[in-house]
């Protein structure tokens, strides 16, 4: 696996950022590099903080009820896009193998669509193999960051969330299906990732 990235990728901290933050949210996206191997990587900067429930948050049916596919209480490979509203995406990116250099981004996946047709965007079916990373800006000011993963496992996927607050070091306060443990592991993975 170490030959499919040899020079890790690197996130630079825009104006609203904590560079605390980001550098941990880069340990994360190379640690899934490694471990995952994904196609690709699709890495979204949402405007502010978001909290967990937006991890396996479908969208609403009938206006007003919201649907989670959790792999919980549902397959993973039946997960959905979350509904960002593309006026909260700050960025776009996509990185893709072997090199993990980054690519033409494509059509953004955050896209003004019907509630009954985001109930239908299933990851799986939209890139098959890609791992996407979430992350939170204005961090700075807000003194708290979120990253939340959908990284590929064979023909499904593994959601998980985690939520950050600034420190010295920055810490993790909150993580939903990760052990602390293993997104520690996976981050000291990312880390030792060679930055050219």
């Amino acid at each position: 696996m170490l030959l499919h990235i040899l020079i890790g990728m690197n996130i630079i901290a825009q104006s609203d950022d904590a560079p605390e933050f980001v550098q941990q949210v880069e340990q994360v996206v190379n640690g899934v590099i490694l471990r995952h191997v994904p196609v690709a990587l699709v890495l979204v900067k949402i405007d502010n903080w978001f909290g967990s429930n937006w991890l396996g948050f479908s969208g609403k049916a009938v206006g007003a009820i919201g649907i989670w596919n959790k792999p919980y209480n549902r397959p993973a490979d039946d997960l959905r896009i979350p509904p960002f509203v593309p006026n909260r995406v700050v960025s776009q990116r996509k990185f893709s193998k072997p090199t993990y250099e980054e690519v033409d981004e494509g059509r953004p996946i955050h896209r003004k669509v019907g509630g009954g047709d985001a109930l239908q965007r299933k990851i799986a079916k939209e890139a098959p193999g890609t791992a996407f990373v979430w992350y939170s800006g204005n961090s700075k000011a807000a003194g708290r960051g979120a990253v939340m993963v959908y990284a590929p496992v064979g023909a499904s996927c593994w959601p998980w969330y985690a939520a950050l607050e600034t420190g010295d070091p920055w810490r993790v306060t909150e993580t939903w299906d990760i052990k602390r443990d293993d997104l520690a592991r996976l981050m000291g993975r990312g880390s030792a990732v060679v930055q050219v």
